[in-house]
């Protein structure tokens, strides 16, 4: 069974890939806007898990609780955190850090495998991980390098009109990775141009965007070519 990881990534494809900068923005500004965010996390998950909603998930000697009332019990999990979030940087002062950005997603998993049946955990559909990785290369990297970049210097460009640009230029490289036999080494001249437009020509890129993206691609890019070719 795959309803750990389908969960995993259906949390990652509504956090990161269909939270827009808008969106980001404006479940901070308002209900509506935190209540559509919401919202998209269990319309995703329902459809990735919907051949495993009917079973049951979580089983104790008081409760039984199938896939449909786990996944709408993670959907107000997930806003709850939310809203935490967002009250404490606005209330409080507490800094939107990369430490925050991280504790927050700690959070959304924990709650995750808690409300997962643990059989499923070992033994995901072969498409889900390298998907996975998809999602994590292009833009949950693109909001780990914003925060970093804004903790040690206030501003970041990463998430801004060349965000797609980049994404396409890490996707190219974790796909090169894919290329059978010693082709994939192709990839490592990829990140080797780009490094080099950055230095010749733009510098367009810190030295963070630089090293964790590419250390992105070349992990993440290494392990879907592991699970796609072995």
């Amino acid at each position: 069974m795959t309803i750990f990881w389908r969960l995993i990534l259906a949390h990652f494809i509504a956090d990161f890939t269909f939270q827009t900068n808008k969106v980001a923005t404006w479940k901070r500004e308002s209900r509506m806007g935190m209540l559509i965010h919401i919202l998209t996390h269990p319309l995703v998950t329902y459809a990735l898990t919907w051949p495993y909603l009917s079973m049951p998930w979580v089983q104790t000697h008081w409760i039984q609780l199938n896939g449909w009332v786990c996944v709408a019990l993670l959907a107000v999990f997930h806003w709850l955190e939310d809203e935490w979030r967002v009250w404490s940087i606005k209330e409080t002062g507490s800094p939107d850090s990369t430490g925050f950005f991280l504790w927050d997603q700690v959070v959304h998993l924990t709650m995750i495998l808690a409300f997962s049946p643990t059989a499923s955990i070992l033994k995901p559909d072969p498409w889900v991980l390298p998907v996975l990785c998809i999602v994590l290369i292009s833009h949950f990297i693109s909001v780990l390098v914003f925060f970093l970049e804004n903790d040690l210097w206030g501003n970041s460009q990463v998430l801004g009109n060349k965000k797609y640009r980049y994404i396409a230029e890490r996707l190219i490289g974790a796909g090169l990775f894919l290329l059978p036999g010693p082709f994939f080494l192709l990839a490592f001249g990829w990140i080797g141009w780009i490094v080099h437009l950055h230095y010749a020509r733009s510098q367009e890129r810190t030295w963070v965007h630089l090293v964790v993206g590419n250390m992105a691609v070349v992990l993440l890019g290494l392990l879907a070519r592991g699970l796609l070719l072995s």
